[in-house]
């Protein structure tokens, strides 16, 4: 055998090794893209689907005329990018005198219930305009002279609109600021009316997003 025959046989399995070598890290490296990509669009179809969201707040409004300060709590989920939804929890933090009645009478009330909040306009990624909508119902809670402390002595439903200015100072840190008004409905007792706890809010909201 002449030495050309015996260094085309040596040459050729160190081909066949060096090409199957390639062809694997080849194979390799666009798996490792395609991963990437759905990576990417796994990425991105998180971002557009369910994630949750927990919110505290608070703001000025009014009963019998006269001003009061509110607590609100909310968590929930958002649906993308245009609509979220869940459950709140409203108490009003300083208490009202009621002068439709004789005796001196202190009030307050706690209200919880369901939301939808839209975001009809959304300026980038960090400033938006919403729309919250709550409903539910409550209790109105009494004070008179002699009492150990408030007691429920009327119940409603509530409802309130809003629209806020909402800006997200890091990804899961968000600031709100707005207001709406509130209506009431089924407030009898203690010669009070609905009329006297339906009212202009403003209200600050501070919201932690995933």
């Amino acid at each position: 055998m002449s030495i050309a025959t015996k260094n085309k046989s040596k040459i050729a399995p160190i081909l066949a090794l060096a090409f199957t070598l390639v062809m694997t890290l080849s194979s390799a490296s666009f798996a490792e893209l395609a991963g990437m990509g759905e990576t990417n669009s796994t990425v991105d179809k998180q971002e557009d689907g369910i994630r949750g969201h927990f919110g505290i707040g608070g703001g000025n409004s009014m009963i019998t005329d006269d001003g009061t300060i509110f607590m609100a709590l909310r968590i929930g989920v958002d649906f993308g990018t245009l609509i979220s939804s869940g459950l709140w929890y409203v108490s009003t933090i300083s208490d009202v005198r009621n002068y439709n009645v004789k005796q001196k009478q202190l009030i307050n009330y706690n209200s919880f219930g369901a939301y939808v909040e839209l975001f009809p306009l959304r300026f980038n990624d960090d400033m938006s305009i919403s729309v919250p909508i709550r409903v539910g119902g409550g209790a109105v809670n009494a004070l008179e002279n002699g009492d150990e402390g408030f007691e429920s002595e009327d119940y409603f439903f509530v409802a309130d609109m809003a629209a806020h200015f909402n800006y997200r100072i890091t990804k899961m840190f968000e600031v709100s600021i707005g207001g709406g008004y509130r209506m009431f409905a089924g407030i009898e007792e203690n010669n009070l009316e609905n009329i006297d706890f339906c009212t202009p809010f403003g209200e600050l909201r501070f919201t932690i997003r995933e």
